[in-house]
């Protein structure tokens, strides 16, 4: 759903460079843009609109940059004449493409009076215009206009009773204006294509709209998006408010953002990156003004301000044709000059501490540079030295050594500012200063130029690796080139970052560390453990807006008109996408070759979990601590690093996980660590020691995050007493545990049969051949215990149970048993999910949050066990504000006894179902898996060949029938988290049998 307001920003205080050209992302605008043409392609010639049918002016394109041999993408930019860039790469892994249109507009361009603006527009842009999502927009404009008229009376009215007899007006006209509406329909048309993450984000200084669709529907893509940004109408706008408001709310209920936003706002006093968040002041979010949204609209969504970028299964030339065919009408417009804010220099420590329930941390931040500053390569090398996931400075020197729970950094890099950030979560016995000054020591140190020589090129190597993995992904490839048109970088320059940071030296990196990280010149955010700040809104009254699947645009049916060729489906074939050896006497090795590149992933899995022995649960955190007889613990992070491998031993209920990733050329060297570590692992008993009370610390603090609540209260009214929050080990048995029990349990698994999965570039025969020489399994291998199934208690009505927190949303869950897994299930119940829950167009989507607006995410699903014998469960979940739970509980368990029919949006259902079977192909490194948990359900081979004929045969009365014996009026079982004090109790006793519980109830001792 359209979301991401926020972007992922707290993510970047948690872990830098996570997209393809990982440090690429992270560039901006120094040099000067290409503009003039290396090689000029021939203009278009004139074609006609495919969804209208009506002749276009010929149009022109130029293709900016010439080939570049270094260039991995082999990208193909070009600009139309009226300004619009256009971003191709060609990815022939599945026939698909990934496709997204960026606008180099986000909060930073928002009023001061009127945040959260672009976000808004963001949401609005999946209204429709004058054409999409209306059935008659000339019937529908008087009210429109009268709707947007009283906005603007309410965003400037200031006596409260007045305000809210113009929204009461607003509602009245709004059910008006909603006879015509088509909800959700560029959800609805997309979805019965086979699309799949319809989604945008908004961040500071971009606005970007996404999609994945089948390879075969390109033009119906161009067609759509090119009339979407045409005379946009802001339909349906009052119950979107509210969605977007609870957007607002979930931020309040997440500590990170709380944090993030607090250290932007002393990081820049007077610049939009710390004064105006992205999502909105609540003041703001609740007055907006329609007449500020679209001359935003009308000054920022030009195409001389916008790109569009696609990489996938295509057609470079045929591609950019169709592009030109619908796009060059759009009309340039000017820009305003570039607004500048100038921030004073940080000369001295500033700190502000901000309150929230559980877990304390501070965040510390240091200004750099912007995008594309001479020094960005410097720090981007200077941040690896210090976090790395594995062998950094704060790596090694405060989390392997455990002198705090956990701490991290990353840099920021923003077009006009950049920033470095530091943080640190306090053990029981320290302070946050404490924590402060563990990571200036890690600063000082490079200041310094203490570090090791093995580093840098151990960081670079890293980069390449992420840079390879991420050329698999469309999304990854896309993100790449967007990075550089919104930083206005010059693509020559973009792609040569990696010679950059080979050119880096020792020095540099010391010499960046002394300018920009004075010990005296930061800002820092104290998060300490109190109550959470949440501003009071009441609900607004909305009356419920009428859905009507079976209304359509005349837009959407000329789209849905449109020929295109069909795409026959692929299926796994043993042999050729997959080769299954008896590596030994049961032990399986599963083979899926990489076609791409060089990196191998690889996994040792015993069935063997937490069910038969619940020390494996602290197996996993022992080994991030572990060393072997020849490495310490310390060490032994350097050499995984230095080999450019991943290491990870990870246990579920009944299934242990060993699993390493690098590069082929080191795979026999990390094989044989990993095999030298799990056969032997060394631990101190001090670093056990500190472990342990690591673990307890988390397991408190977790008591006071709303979303491990949820979890636990859910489990516990699904599996009661047998909850495994409950069965988990005591604080007191955790603390009792003994070193030498543990690593010898983890030594023993090799005992058990097992089976072995490689994906990777060498030939199997190769794959065998080292292994032989360093895994040789014994004949007499155990067989693993008898896997362990737990069932949700069954009622005869229902029952709710609530946890009291001080929350802005209150969160929701709704879930009920029903049988195990049977594969004729299949094709229905995802037809159901599809139909019913896990869409935009699904009825839960469009009822909750369109026609009701009661929240901003919520979702159901038919989940079937991944075993023959496992439990089959009923799922629904929905966050809403607390004044309105009950209402959004009461809406949500009707939807689930008394679906809507509809035979418009079963054909969507199918269609979108069918599509996916026909495009969405496994890529190779799920192979492995997905071929085991194939076998695991008793299935030979690939199943989804006799799925989708299955399919093409359902009917809308099976779907109907399928819901009423397998879903409607089943007792449910309700799990609220939320603040009671605004739940109206009385009302929700009206669902179901209440039991308040507490967090002591949930969790174990």
């Amino acid at each position: 759903m359209v979301n991401s307001a926020f972007a992922g920003a707290c993510r970047l205080l948690r872990r830098p460079y996570t997209g393809f050209f990982v440090a690429s992302l992270m560039l901006a605008a120094c040099s000067p843009d290409a503009t003039s043409p290396d090689s000029a392609l021939p203009e278009t010639t004139s074609s006609e609109n495919s969804a209208t049918g009506q002749p276009q002016p010929s149009s022109g394109y130029t293709r900016v940059y010439p080939p570049n041999a270094d260039d991995a993408l082999d990208a193909h930019i070009y600009e139309l004449d009226n300004g619009l860039r256009v971003y191709l790469t060609q990815n022939t892994e599945e026939p698909r493409f990934y496709a997204e249109i960026a606008v180099r507009a986000g909060s930073k361009q928002d009023p001061e009076n009127a945040t959260g603006l672009a976000h808004y527009l963001e949401h609005l842009l999946f209204k429709g215009n004058q054409s999409l999502g209306t059935l008659d927009y000339s019937a529908e404009q008087p009210y429109l206009e009268q709707i947007e008229a009283l906005y603007q009376e309410h965003f400037s009215e200031t006596d409260e009773q007045r305000r809210a007899e113009i929204y009461a007006e607003i509602n009245r006209v709004s059910q008006l204006a909603a006879m015509y509406a088509v909800p959700n329909e560029i959800d609805t048309l997309y979805n019965s294509m086979g699309a799949s993450g319809l989604n945008a984000h908004t961040w500071h200084e971009e606005t970007v709209y996404k999609v994945s669709l089948p390879a075969n529907r390109l033009k119906q893509w161009a067609a759509i998006e090119a009339d979407r940004f045409v005379n946009p109408v802001f339909r349906m706008f009052h119950t979107e408010l509210e969605v977007v408001y609870e957007e607002k709310n979930r931020t309040l209920d997440n500590r990170d953002r709380i944090s993030y936003y607090a250290l932007a706002d002393l990081l820049y006093k007077n610049h939009p990156y710390g004064q105006q968040s992205t999502i909105g002041d609540a003041d703001h979010l609740k007055n907006p003004s329609l007449v500020y949204i679209q001359e935003y609209f009308d000054t920022w969504y030009v195409p001389n301000n916008m790109a569009i970028f696609i990489s996938g299964d295509i057609d470079i030339e045929d591609t950019l044709q169709v592009i030109s065919d619908e796009f060059s009408d759009w009309e340039p417009g000017p820009l305003p000059p570039q607004q500048t804010w100038q921030e004073d220099p940080i000369n001295a420590i500033e700190r502000v501490t901000v309150t929230y329930p559980g877990q304390e941390e501070v965040q510390m931040a240091f200004r750099t540079v912007p995008n594309g500053h001479p020094d960005q390569e410097a720090l981007m090398l200077l941040d690896m030295i210090l976090d790395n996931r594995t062998a950094g400075l704060i790596n090694l020197n405060l989390n392997q050594r455990q002198r705090v729970l956990a701490a991290g950094s990353s840099p920021e890099f923003l077009n006009d500012y950049g920033s470095q950030r530091l943080w640190g979560v306090p053990r029981e016995d320290q302070t946050l200063e404490d924590v402060e000054a563990l990571l200036l020591e890690q600063l000082a140190i490079i200041k310094r130029g203490e570090f090791e020589d093995w580093i840098l090129p151990a960081i670079l190597n890293d980069f390449r690796r992420m840079n390879m993995r991420a050329l698999e992904s469309n999304t990854a490839r896309v993100a790449d080139m967007r990075a550089a048109f919104l930083s206005d970088s010059d693509w020559e320059y973009h792609i040569n970052q990696m010679a950059r940071l080979e050119a880096v030296t020792r020095d540099d990196i010391v010499e960046v560390a002394n300018r920009y990280f004075d010990d005296n010149s930061y800002v820092a955010v104290h998060r300490v453990d109190g109550p959470a700040v949440i501003p009071p809104v009441d609900k607004p009254q909305i009356d419920p807006v009428e859905i009507d699947p079976s209304r359509q645009s005349q837009f959407a049916a000329q789209i849905l008109a449109m020929p295109y060729e069909q795409i026959e489906p692929t299926f796994l074939e043993a042999g050729r996408d997959y080769q299954l050896s008896e590596y030994a006497p049961n032990v399986p090795l599963y083979y899926a070759r990489n076609p791409l590149n060089e990196l191998f992933t690889f996994s040792i899995s015993i069935d063997v979990g937490t069910e038969e022995n619940d020390l494996l649960s602290l197996a996993g955190a022992l080994m991030g601590k572990a060393g072997t007889e020849n490495l310490s613990a310390e060490e032994l992070q350097k050499e995984w690093y230095r080999l450019g491998s991943d290491f990870g031993l990870s246990s579920s209920a009944n299934e242990t996980s060993i699993a390493i990733t690098g590069l082929d050329s080191q795979f026999e060297a990390t094989l044989a660590l990993m095999l030298e570590l799990i056969s032997a692992p060394r631990a101190e008993e001090e670093t056990f020691a500190d472990l342990k009370a690591t673990i307890l610390q988390a397991r408190r603090e977790q008591k006071e995050d709303p979303g491990a609540i949820s979890r636990a209260l859910y489990l516990y009214n699904r599996y009661g007493d047998d909850s495994p929050m409950l069965q988990a080990m005591s604080s007191d048995a955790i603390a009792a545990v003994d070193l030498d029990e543990l690593t010898a349990l983890i030594s023993s698994l090799q005992q058990y049969q097992h089976r072995i999965s490689y994906t990777g570039s060498m030939p199997l025969e190769r794959v065998t051949a080292i292994l032989r020489e360093h895994h040789q399994p014994a004949d007499d291998l155990l067989e693993p215990p008898a896997y362990e199934y737990r069932r949700a208690r069954q009622v005869a009505d229902n029952e709710i149970f609530v946890i009291h927190r001080e929350t802005a949303q209150a969160q929701v869950r709704l879930e009920f048993p029903d049988g195990t897994y049977e594969e004729d299930l299949v094709v229905p119940s995802s037809v159901y999910n599809s139909y019913f829950g896990t869409s935009m167009s699904s009825v839960v989507f469009q009822e909750l949050r369109e026609a009701r607006a009661l929240a901003y995410s919520a979702g159901a699903s038919y989940s079937q066990g991944s075993r023959p014998e496992a439990q089959t469960m009923v799922l629904g979940a929905i966050g809403s504000q607390n004044d309105k739970a009950v209402e959004a509980t009461a809406a949500f368990v009707d939807l689930f006894d008394n679906m809507p029919r509809s035979s418009d949006r079963f054909e969507d259902a199918v269609n979108a179902q069918l599509n996916r079977y026909r495009t969405s192909t496994i890529g190779f490194r799920q192979i492995p898996g997905t071929v085991y948990a194939w076998q695991q359900l008793g299935l030979d081979g690939d199943p989804r060949q006799q799925r989708f004929a299955r399919l093409q045969e359902m009917t809308l009365e099976e779907l109907l029938q399928f819901q009423q014996t397998h879903v409607a009026g089943r007792a449910k079982l309700i799990s609220i988290v939320g603040d009671t004090s605004r739940i109206d109790m009385d009302a929700l006793a009206e669902l179901g049998t209440i039991r308040e519980l507490t967090v002591a109830d949930v969790f174990v001792e």
